[in-house]
């Protein structure tokens, strides 16, 4: 039970060498140990010489004269990767002694390069906090050295690491290396979990300030045989798509172990232990409902999330004693170990689908050109005590995510298909959605207790430019519902042009090639062709485009997702069109929703003038000049508003 609530350690012991299981990761009983392993230093820097200066990658920090050349990485890229199926590099194919010495330590390989420091420069003072280090240790293989080539770790523990030596040293503890010769500096590192044999062997190290005399005896010295081709074992599986319960407890605990003594005296150490047995306690319900399936991934991220936000509050720029690394940073880099989509993309084709799916229960996307009157509509419809939203428009969530910015298609238009909702973007914009969710009493989604969260969501939303982007909203959820508002043609072009010369619904201030007032509201086909024709042939291509663009894709739609109301309809008969879309999207019609279908029309935030069925009149010349090219399309519209 005490190691159950994190308040013992349970150490192994075997030999000098002590692993502590509840620990961050390797404890070694000295900063610096040198393995029982001599090496063939001329062999090794024939190999390591031998590749030119466009084989070496600069170091991913840019750190002055560090370069490596990559040997083992995940999937055999050149990355500075920790996680991922760990491969070969072409490189590491044309060193046969290497190959040698990497098989000589017979335990399954992680990462592996040569590792450059040239004259002068120096490895800045850090610590390797990333989670991967919990369970990993480095193997330093000097290759070209001298003297003046200095390791230092905390304490003012200095090693001088010869050529063709083997070390392995406590690299959670900040540390440095400068190169104070006149020598480029050649190491071979290796990293590894370590097996059994490889802990016998690491047993038998020499700890510095100890005799070695008699030590040097068990040394084994690793003689070059061009003839062996030795069988090298490489990482499949270094992390989860989700850390299960166990190993999300021993990460929380070991976190505490770790900032322990980091301001005693503060009340946020105390706040932070609480914090994170809330975190434990909701990452394990939240398991035991999705476990390690893609349904999860948004619940995990948003539990992640939230106690990152807390954790910067709480804890600020308190730094950890031995790395000399911020607390939120160590914190930080182990919840990113957490939750893994990347790992689970192996196993299902589309992980935000599959969350959707799971959580959003037939949302209802409302869909219109701009200003037909959508904003009052979503505003009467979000009070329905079944229905979540993000309390406006999905602009800012959608945009946000590169791929999906206009500015990646050229700035043609704002429509999204199906081939837009790739599993990254999916999951970001579910993610965002799921991250502002509240019902019609203000309730935030993501500030509830997990037990207490509800497993299926009615979700409502409406943004105009949705309008272009029913194919891209279909796929991503494919049990979606479509109410399709439209206004007349005389109403909608008049309160676009309104818009337009407000200067209130700018979308792209600075679209290129366009020329005029600023571009407002959705950005559909052809565009380009308005440049410098007047503001109703504007407004009409956007009403035309809209509502042609929905009759279209709703069309490839089965008719129960989908159902239109005219805002004309819904002005004149409110309670009975209110009624009709709540039967279609199965939400109640209860004493609430008659109440708003009774009430004076309610003006919307977006409203510019007060509403009048004669205020298009205003432009009714320039509007009539531009009406029968739309005539057929108003026929159109017609007959959908009873579908």
């Amino acid at each position: 039970f005490d190691y159950a609530l994190g308040h013992a350690e349970s150490p192994a012991k075997a030999g000098s060498l002590e692993r502590n299981e509840s620990a961050r990761q390797m404890k070694l009983e000295s900063e610096f140990l040198k393995l029982p392993l001599r090496f063939d230093t001329d062999k090794l820097a024939e190999e390591a010489l031998s590749f030119n200066d466009d084989a070496w990658e600069h170091h991913p920090q840019g750190f002055e004269g560090n370069s490596a050349l990559i040997l083992v990485s995940a999937n055999g890229g050149q990355n500075n990767a920790y996680t991922g199926p760990m491969e070969a590099t072409p490189a590491l194919e044309q060193c046969s002694y290497i190959r040698q010495v990497l098989a000589v330590f017979d335990t399954v390989i992680g990462r592996s390069r040569l590792m450059g420091l040239d004259p002068g420069c120096e490895v800045p003072p850090h610590s390797d906090v990333h989670y991967s280090w919990k369970n990993h240790i480095r193997i330093h293989i000097p290759i070209v050295t001298d003297p003046g080539v200095i390791f230092s770790s905390v304490g003012n523990v200095d090693v001088h690491m010869e050529a063709g030596d083997a070390w392995i040293f406590d690299n959670w503890k900040q540390h440095t290396v400068r190169n104070d010769s006149d020598i480029r500096r050649i190491h071979l590192v290796i990293d590894t979990t370590g097996t059994s044999k490889f802990w016998k062997l690491a047993a038998r190290s020499w700890k510095p300030g100890t005799p070695q005399d008699d030590w040097r005896k068990s040394v084994d010295f690793v003689t070059p045989d061009d003839s062996v081709s030795p069988t090298l074992r490489f990482e499949r599986f270094n992390s989860m798509p989700v850390l299960p319960p166990a190993e999300i407890d021993l990460m929380s605990f070991d976190f505490l172990d770790e900032i322990t003594g980091i301001d005693s005296n503060d009340d946020s150490v105390d706040s932070m232990t609480s914090r994170l047995t809330e975190f434990r306690q909701d990452w394990r319900s939240t398991w035991s409902l999705y476990g390690d399936s893609p349904e999860g991934f948004p619940h995990y991220g948003l539990l992640i999330s939230n106690l990152k936000s807390e954790a910067q509050k709480l804890l600020g720029e308190k730094r950890h004693e031995i790395t000399g690394t911020s607390a939120n940073t160590i914190l930080t880099m182990w919840l990113d170990s957490a939750l893994d989509p990347e790992a689970g993309k192996q196993r299902v084709r589309d992980i935000g689908s599959a969350a959707n799916t799971m959580l959003f229960d037939r949302p209802i996307f409302i869909v219109s050109a701009p200003r037909s009157g959508s904003t009052m509509f979503f505003e009467i419809l979000q009070q329905n005590m079944e229905l979540w939203t993000i309390g406006d428009e999905s602009q800012v969530e959608i945009e946000s995510i590169q791929e999906l910015h206009p500015a990646s298609h050229n700035f043609d238009s704002n429509i999204l298909t199906a081939a837009d909702a790739t599993p990254d973007a999916t999951a970001r914009l579910v993610s965002a959605f799921i991250r502002k969710l509240k019902n019609s009493q203000g309730t935030v989604y993501s500030q509830m207790p997990a037990a207490q969260q509800p497993s299926g969501i009615r979700f409502l939303e409406k943004t105009p430019k949705n309008a272009l982007r029913i194919p891209f909203l279909h796929d991503i959820f494919p049990n979606a519902l479509f109410i399709f508002l439209h206004r007349s043609p005389e109403q909608n072009i008049s309160s676009i042009m309104e818009a337009w010369k407000s200067g209130k619904f700018v979308t792209y201030p600075k679209l290129p090639g366009w020329q005029g007032l600023p571009w407002s509201m959705l950005l559909p086909q052809g565009w380009r062709n308005l440049v410098g024709k007047p503001l109703e042939e504007i407004a009409a291509h956007q009403w035309r485009e809209a509502n042609s663009t929905i009759l279209r894709d709703l069309a490839e739609l089965p008719d129960n997702q989908w159902c239109g109301v005219s805002y004309e309809n819904l002005i004149d008969d409110r309670e009975s069109q209110l009624k009709r879309i709540c039967e279609f999207a199965k939400v109640p019609f209860g004493p609430r929703m008659r109440a708003l279908g009774q009430d004076a029309v309610p003006l919307s935030k977006n409203t510019l003038s007060k509403p009048d069925p004669d205020k298009w009149r205003r432009h009714q010349a320039e509007i009539e000049r531009v009406i029968p090219g739309l005539e057929d399309l108003r026929t159109r519209l017609g007959n959908v508003s009873m579908n």
